[in-house]
């Protein structure tokens, strides 16, 4: 199956450059990585002008799309795949590494899967201490208000498996590692109205993916990545907090109504509270002297 990469970025550099040493080093390579670019300077596009031979000389064509737009993640995701000519479309966010074999396994996991629509990688937990009183309740308060909390083997809305030992159906995928079935683009497309740092938009999708076509959703654990999460560009504190509400409020309400009204009530009292909770765990923090 042809495979197109598609990857959206807004500055991130270093990031950028790390995930194409990435791609070139998997066993099983894309016809085309393309890399949908939202951001103010050059800094990519001279990181393209750096790679696009080495892509060249493997087999794989470096495509480089400029969106001078105002910034959002949703629509460069469309650009991206409205672009891309592949039959399976490969989506990594920049500050994701995926391992050697990831688009091998994506790729197998379509062919022992006919039905499946779109695959999700797996992030694996580094170094997560699952262990103690504070673990266990946040854990609790995280399920109770409908925050994304662990789970094992399993990943309904609002869980993420930190165990995973066969690939299994979803309800929702993660965008920073979701690689869809060209024709899902025929049907549904991200939102846009989740403008600048669109928190969601990938919940919003896939659920509306597996809302249509259920059981079309799987979570590879052979098909795995490194989140490093990268600090550069990323939206922080109060900005975050009001974006989360605002773009939370909008996926709820769209995917289920009232019932979506009502999780995100939820959902409001439980950021509120971790909020706090980060702030007391600042301010009580103890300072380290040399």
């Amino acid at each position: 199956m042809k495979t197109s990469v598609v990857v959206p970025t807004y500055h991130r550099s270093y990031d950028v450059f790390r995930l194409f040493e990435c791609l070139l080093r998997q066993t099983e390579k894309p016809e085309e990585v393309l890399v949908v670019d939202n951001t103010t300077t050059n800094e990519i596009m001279d990181l393209y002008e750096e790679f696009k031979g080495e892509f060249n000389r493997t087999g794989t064509a470096l495509v480089y799309v400029k969106r001078r737009t105002k910034r959002s993640i949703s629509r460069s995701r469309n650009v991206g795949a409205k672009t891309a000519q592949g039959e399976i479309l490969v989506f990594l966010d920049s500050d994701t590494m995926p391992f050697p074999d990831y688009i091998e396994k994506v790729l197998q996991t379509f062919n022992k899967n006919p039905e499946a629509i779109a695959i999700g990688g797996w992030f694996p937990p580094s170094n997560k201490n699952t262990k103690g009183l504070r673990y266990h309740s946040g854990q609790i308060l995280r399920k109770l208000c409908c925050l994304t909390h662990d789970s094992h083997n399993s990943c309904k809305n609002f869980e993420y498996p930190i165990t995973l030992s066969n690939t299994i159906h979803c309800q929702y995928l993660l965008g920073a590692t979701m690689s869809l079935r060209r024709r899902v683009f025929d049907e549904f497309q991200f939102d846009e109205n989740l403008g600048a740092y669109s928190f969601g938009e990938d919940f919003l999708f896939s659920n509306s993916v597996s809302k249509k076509h259920p059981n079309s959703l799987l979570l590879s654990p052979d098909a795995q990545c490194i989140n490093v999460a990268s600090e550069e560009a990323r939206v922080k504190g109060e900005e975050l907090l009001d974006i989360k509400f605002r773009n939370g409020k909008y996926i709820l309400t769209k995917l289920w109504g009232l019932k979506g009204l009502l999780i995100f009530g939820r959902q409001y009292i439980g950021y509120k509270i971790l909020n706090n909770l980060d702030k007391i765990g600042t301010i009580n923090k103890p300072k380290v002297t040399s």
